[in-house]
């Protein structure tokens, strides 16, 4: 089998990690060791290999050397499986209780160790097929793995926390150290992050006073969320261990 063709040159400097975030058709990229930050938008509006390829390097997205590509995926299309019962051969079962099955989707798991869970995830293969040539090693993962991974639950024993995207955002609930949500849900103002975090309450029968509220990532578009005051106990920018989505720089696909 012919090797694909490397798209850098072996003059050209290291650069240790890129990494991409996948938010509603877009990709977020920054180089780690150079902290190099670079604004696209609107580059495309289809998902094609070929045409991808050619932004990227007309862009110089892969002007230096990268051994390590971190590929990050917000979508829908995920459940959480308790460690204990989580096989391998069995995780699509599970995630088809909660997603319909999708063909052309690849199947990825991470393991959640601070709550003894598991996220099993559909992803687009072309992803893959995308980033092949660029990196020999790559990692696909969910963006629950990280946002769960660094919230502290011996830390943080009871507390509503959400990390806010583009046009999406996570939410997750834990009481007594154990996770009693996890979901990812789509809005346009604040108004509609303030309607869902009411409608959980009433449907978990959480009284949001009764709890600390911690935000993460406000992007520069939402407005304060000082109104969120008179709702819950207290709120608090989520300062520890923050996956800090202001990082990456947005390429539109």
């Amino acid at each position: 089998m012919k090797k694909s063709k490397r798209l850098h040159t072996p003059n050209q400097p290291l650069s240790t990690t890129l990494n991409f975030l996948f938010e509603d058709k877009k990709a977020s990229y920054i180089v780690n060791n150079e902290k190099k930050i670079i604004h696209y938008e609107s580059i495309l509006t289809q998902v094609d290999k070929e045409t991808i390829q050619n932004k990227l390097l007309k862009n110089n997205f892969f002007n230096t050397k990268c051994n390590f590509l971190d590929v990050t995926l917000l979508n829908d299309k995920f459940t959480l499986i308790p460690h204990e019962f989580f096989e391998e051969r069995t995780a699509e079962m599970f995630l088809n209780l909660n997603v319909p099955h999708l063909e052309n989707m690849g199947i990825r798991f991470n393991l959640i160790p601070n709550f003894d869970l598991v996220l099993v995830f559909y992803y687009p293969e072309i992803i893959e097929a995308l980033f092949t040539s660029f990196s020999d090693k790559i990692r696909i993962s969910h963006t629950g793995f990280k946002f769960l991974s660094k919230i502290n639950k011996d830390f943080y024993k009871n507390g509503y926390f959400i990390q806010i995207y583009d046009n999406y955002f996570e939410i997750s609930i834990i009481e007594e150290e154990k996770l009693i949500l996890y979901n990812i849900y789509p809005y346009k103002i604040v108004d509609d992050i303030e309607y869902f975090l009411k409608l959980i309450s009433t449907t978990l029968d959480k009284k949001l006073s009764m709890y600390n509220l911690y935000y993460y990532n406000i992007p520069h578009r939402v407005k304060s969320l000082k109104r969120f005051e008179k709702l819950f106990h207290d709120v608090i920018f989520g300062v520890e261990n923050v996956f800090e989505r202001e990082n990456y720089t947005i390429l539109d696909i």
